[in-house]
């Protein structure tokens, strides 16, 4: 049990994860608590954009403090990782192999510089237990798997050469063995309680393994459990990840609710919780008697009130004579004032909230001060000149703020550079027909009207951003089901909004399921009848034999129609569809063949920009396939023929070539969420993004108050490619979803 180190890691960020970097004026008196896990959270906004209270009140303000030299910095990408490996025995989610969390370290300095990682209680920084330099990552975040450190407090340190005594810079980060935590010790009755965990996620008890799980009590002076809990929740196989941030009184935490009915959610009034101790256990055996950690917290009465604004906003920040934000934020909070379950950020000029942006994803407090990753390559707009961060709890967004203003060299992307191709993502329009039925031999069902008119605003936006009939790539789920009907009102759509010629679908698992016929992967029972996987198919590729024929030379297809590559406007394209499926509609079938096609085709385009798309995405990238959720739907044949679920060849091809930016769709979340974006790393050599949903969102996944409807703009430039993440029917851009990735 971590106990120990989780109490250490607020003065740790202070002491050492900024000392090198900030201005900490005041910093002294910064509270810290056992909370204090970083925090990625799921946004929770109106879509109209939630634009807060017209007379706000700016509780304080302050400037970005840039490193010293911007050529030094580091830092890590979360403050505490889980140390144990994920269900390294599970064929059936991981094809066999072991996974873990990684602790993504990012650095810049001088060619010689230097990187160790310390124990935290080596404080003159002796005896390294890691070290590489600068040089061999190549630029790219350098990639430490957690389960190679002991479970302990640790220090990555940035030297300007290798055997210096002085650190230019360094970053404090926790490895933990089980750790569950409450971003404070004492709420009001009507408070939302946000906890988070540090566990194995995944399905250890499919081969008769434990499983861990969390149970709600009233304090045990005993110290043993049981069945007397208030309510419990299994972590494997639920959606829930390892270090994010959760509601306590949220009917549902990933995709299911909470076993028992106590409280089931937040609300304004007194007499949701019984004033007292709880207790929040982390159990790891699938029983009561493995205690890996747990949560003590007291509830008193009354209410907590609107929610305060952080009290100071510490950021350590640099890019922005580049266009873009990168860096660390520190929010801390009052302890008198510190109600807020979530910190909502705005760009903001000098008149206020910037419009035609939706706020930065929403990240839940786990911990005072919190510590705020919203800025990895964030593109800065033109017209901002601040950051403001509120609050906001059950009550809704605060009505004050804390403002950070940006550095005066502040450069807007674009201005002075040229693009070179312009073109957009949408993903999952789920254009056609649900309750599908044969009536007397004729399909009948009722058509999604919203799906089909989530679709012609998407197109309808492409114009109004883009000025004409722009380049449309669809990352599978084009139709509800596959049926030649629905593949006609798509055209239809298209045709009609002018699109004929400038679309390109890709195939994803609803694009066939309710055509073809479906077998029990074990007994080989058939459970839909239906047509064999080729014909179910017919409709994309005889599309995409049509459109190679009129492509000419811009568009090369594989014979069976199945992958294609097409060049537009000077930038490829290349769409990976799977061919065949089973019992497990949801998986793409790729196979050798289409592999080592991937790899010629790149290999001729190596060091240019390349977009390769799947629909489903791959293992331990984008969210919905971290350890325990389980959207990495894709298997591949190996040499004798077997169907694996495993991506890792098709990520050793990728991995040869950093230019290629991976591109699929299938899991619905939201482009600002936790992991849309997956930066490259020394471990994959490539940016992973996931296209959202532009029929919507999952909320059972990513929770919102309305659901939206997401892609990207996608620009190339000379050196670099800008992701501008969009809500179509709105027209918002997301603050928290415009990426600037430079060319290697």
């Amino acid at each position: 049990m971590m106990k120990k180190c989780i109490l250490k890691t607020g003065a740790m960020i202070l002491a050492a994860g900024f000392s090198c970097s900030f201005l900490l004026a005041g910093c002294a008196g910064l509270s810290s608590s056992k909370g204090g896990a970083q925090m990625q959270g799921t946004a929770n906004y109106q879509t109209s954009g939630a634009i807060p209270p017209a007379n706000d009140a700016q509780t304080g303000g302050g400037d970005i403090q840039q490193p010293s030299s911007a050529e030094w910095y580091i830092r890590t990408d979360a403050q505490m990782y889980y140390g144990g490996s994920y269900n390294a025995d599970e064929s059936w989610l991981t094809g066999g192999t072991d996974s873990q969390q990684t602790v993504y370290i990012t650095a810049s300095g001088g060619s010689g510089a230097a990187v160790g990682i310390y124990k935290a209680d080596d404080t003159a920084l002796k005896t390294a237990v890691k070290t590489y330099t600068l040089a061999e990552t190549e630029g790219f975040r350098y990639a430490l798997p957690a389960n190679t450190l002991e479970a302990g407090d640790y220090v990555a340190a940035l030297f300007p050469a290798e055997g210096a005594s002085a650190p230019r810079a360094t970053a404090a980060f926790t490895v933990t063995d089980g750790a569950v935590l409450t971003n404070k010790a004492t709420y009001f009755q009507n408070e939302q309680i946000v906890f988070s965990f540090y566990a194995d996620t995944t399905n250890t008890s499919k081969n008769g393994g434990s499983y861990r799980w969390l149970g709600l009590y009233k304090k045990q002076e005993s110290g043993t459990y049981g069945n007397n809990f208030l309510k419990w929740v299994t972590l494997c196989g639920n959606q829930l990840i390892s270090g994010q941030g959760y509601i306590l009184q949220e009917g549902k935490v990933g995709s299911v609710g909470w076993s028992a009915t106590y409280p089931v959610r937040a609300a304004n009034a007194e007499a949701i919780w019984e004033p007292g101790t709880y207790e929040l256990v982390l159990f790891g055996d699938g029983g009561y008697s493995a205690v890996l950690d747990k949560a003590e917290f007291t509830v008193v009465k009354g209410k907590a009130g609107k929610a305060y604004a952080p009290d100071a906003v510490y950021m350590n920040a640099y890019g922005a004579e580049k266009g873009v934000l990168s860096g660390e934020v520190l929010c801390s909070f009052a302890p008198d004032r510190f109600n807020a379950s979530e910190i909502v950020a705005y760009w903001a000029d000098e008149n206020g909230v910037l419009e035609g942006y939706l706020p930065f994803g929403v990240q839940r407090v786990t911990g005072n001060p919190q510590r705020y990753y919203a800025f990895e390559n964030i593109m800065i707009p033109a017209d901002a000149t601040n950051l403001r961060f509120y609050g906001k709890n059950a009550d809704g967004l605060g009505s004050s703020y804390f403002r950070v203003d940006l550095p005066e060299n502040t450069k807007s992307i674009g201005s002075d550079e040229t693009v070179l191709s312009e073109f957009t993502y949408l993903s999952d329009i789920h254009v056609g027909y649900t309750d599908y039925k044969l009536v007397e031999g004729e399909a009948v069902g009722t058509e999604v009207v919203r799906n089909s008119n989530n679709y012609r605003k998407a197109l309808d936006d492409v114009k109004t951003v883009t000025g004409e009939a722009g380049s449309v790539f669809i990352v599978g789920d084009v139709t509800e089901s596959g049926r030649n009907e629905e593949w006609a009102m798509v055209e239809e759509i298209t045709a009609e909004k002018g699109f004929s010629d400038s679309v390109y679908y890709m195939l994803g698992n609803h694009d066939y399921y309710g055509v073809y016929n479906r077998k029990d992967d074990n007994s080989q029972a058939v459970w839909q009848t239906g047509v064999p996987f080729a014909e179910a198919v017919q409709y994309f590729t005889d599309w995409v034999a049509d459109k190679a024929a009129a492509s000419g030379d811009a568009m090369t297809a594989a014979a069976n129609g199945l992958w294609y590559d097409v060049e537009v406007d000077g930038v490829h394209h290349i769409s990976l569809n799977t061919e065949a499926s089973d019992g497990d509609w949801t998986c793409a079938h790729l196979s050798l063949a289409q592999l080592n096609w991937l790899k010629e085709r790149l290999e001729a385009l190596k060091g240019e920009p390349v977009f390769v798309y799947l629909h489903q995405p791959l293992t331990d990238t984008t969210s919905g396939t971290l350890p325990g959720e389980g959207w990495d739907h894709v298997k591949i044949y190996d040499e004798n023929n077997n169907l694996v679920r495993s991506a890792d060849k098709l990520k050793e091809i990728l991995g040869e070539y950093p230019n290629a930016f991976f591109v699929s769709g299938h899991n619905h979340r939201e482009l600002d969420s936790y992991r849309a974006v997956f930066p490259a790393s020394t471990a994959q050599k490539n940016n992973f993004i996931q296209t959202g949903g532009t029929a919507y969102i999952d909320k059972e996944i990513t929770p919102g108050v309305n659901l939206r409807h997401e892609g990207w703009y996608v620009r190339v430039y000379e050196d670099k490619v800008v992701f501008l993440g969009r809500e179509f029917t709105t027209g918002m851009w997301l603050s928290g979803a415009c990426f600037v990735f430079e060319l290697k």
